[in-house]
């Protein structure tokens, strides 16, 4: 008889076990590269201001009306109507519109770079693969505003009413949302990495299959948002807490019940 090798038993079970450790090893190491992402994009720098000049000149229509190819620069445009232009391939810097009108607009392949917002009406002004560069957006109405395929970089939206408006395949950096209201906006593959909301009201948001690694909600209403499972790996103020886990229950198909909900079922 050959005796029993204790080291052949040992050497027969360790690629087994070297393989769960190896699978284990894997999972922690992905768990840590998730961690880390978003840790690092939750790092967010402040939007970087728009470079405007102290001096602009008074726009003039139809000199300065938002036409194809048109290259606008260092222009004030106050009280003035561009509601319901239909144009593309146009480049707005350094600019400040204050009072304008720009609802109903249509613009394609447009480029609003160092520009100011204030009071202004954007309402229904849809772009296609148009950018916002280090733009401010101050107590605007924009309303139905649709920004589809787009790019937003050192923005900052504030105290504006922005409900309906859709941003679905857009991407953010460096983009703050202030106190806005962004009741049943639309953020469909929107690469929302480098966006922060505070004190904003997403009542009924849709976030489907968009990237919120790092994305920053702080005091915000969260009633009913949906497609929350694209919300992995978003930084929630633990105030907006109790609003995400009843919208978390209900695309889990969990009900949430009372004593007085179980004590009503148990005597039917």
């Amino acid at each position: 008889m050959v005796p029993s090798n204790p080291s052949r038993r040992t050497a027969a079970a360790s690629p087994a076990a070297a393989t769960s450790g190896a699978a284990s090893s894997r999972a922690t190491a992905a768990g840590r590269a998730t961690a880390g992402r978003t840790r690092a994009a939750g790092k967010q720098r402040s939007p970087a201001g728009p470079r405007l000049p102290k001096v602009l000149s008074s726009a003039v229509l139809p000199d300065h009306d938002l036409e194809d190819e048109a290259h606008l620069r260092r222009l004030a445009y106050a009280d003035v109507a561009l509601s319901d232009r239909d144009a593309a391939s146009v480049d707005v810097e350094e600019c400040e519109f204050t009072g304008a009108d720009l609802s109903g607009s249509a613009l394609t392949k447009t480029t609003f770079a160092d520009c100011r917002f204030q009071r202004s009406d954007l309402a229904n002004l849809a772009t296609t693969s148009s950018s916002l560069i280090r733009c401010e957006l101050r107590g605007l109405r924009t309303t139905g505003l649709r920004w589809t395929d787009g790019t937003l970089r050192d923005v900052v939206f504030e105290q504006c009413r922005m409900d309906l408006s859709a941003f679905r395949f857009t991407s953010f950096t460096k983009v703050h949302f202030v106190g806005c209201n962004l009741t049943q906006a639309d953020f469909t593959n929107a690469d929302l990495k480098g966006a922060r909301f505070v004190d904003c009201n997403l009542t009924g948001a849709q976030f489907a299959q968009a990237d919120m690694v790092g994305t920053r909600l702080h005091n915000c209403v969260l009633d009913g948002v949906r497609s929350v499972a694209s919300m992995r790996g978003a930084v929630i103020d633990p105030n907006d807490l109790m609003a995400l886990t009843y919208a978390l229950a209900n695309a889990l198909g969990i009900v949430i019940e009372t004593d007085a909900d179980a004590d009503v079922t148990g005597t039917e």
